[in-house]
């Protein structure tokens, strides 16, 4: 399978896409090194995507594209195809009020199209006193999966502390 809008590798873990009405995305990963419980050092990637270079959103401005899901899952099964001992973080962020509506589509996202060697554990949290939506991808098979878990366990909970 290959991605229905043509991707550009930017390098550095950063993809890029134009859709159909012009609209241009970037998905990118970002190595994030987090410690578990008893001191072990993990190497898990925090993963996120913008549209037009900006984070913001505008209620109902756009038609929903299933490209731009189908491109953004595809490049989710290749991270984990070179990556397959490695873990995905996302948030997303309540800058706009839509944090859960998107955290609802992601999850809607995997059910759909990842379920399969994924597992979906969500991680949501509270920062700044705003609920902060979030979630892991991890393969199922994934020999570090429960050190890894740790790992992003601790990482929220020194997230929450920090109000």
């Amino acid at each position: 399978m290959s991605a229905p809008y043509k991707l550009t590798n930017a390098g550095k873990g950063t993809y890029l896409f134009t859709c159909d009405n012009g609209t241009e995305y970037t998905c990118f990963f970002i190595a994030l090194p987090i410690t578990d419980k008893d001191g072990n050092n993990h190497l898990i990637y925090s993963f996120g995507f913008d549209r037009s270079g900006k984070f913001v959103s505008t209620n109902f401005t756009n038609r929903f594209d299933v490209r731009i899901k189908l491109t953004i899952v595809y490049i989710i099964k290749e991270f984990f195809k070179l990556n397959e001992d490695n873990a995905v973080l996302y948030f997303c962020y309540p800058d706009d009020q839509l944090a859960r509506h998107r955290s609802i589509a992601f999850s809607k996202w995997y059910n759909e199209e990842l379920s399969g060697e994924i597992v979906h554990l969500k991680k949501d949290t509270v920062y700044n006193n705003e609920i902060l939506y979030g979630a892991m991808l991890i393969l199922k098979v994934n020999p570090f999966y429960e050190l890894l878990v740790n790992a992003v366990d601790k990482y929220i909970a020194e997230i929450n502390d920090q109000k």
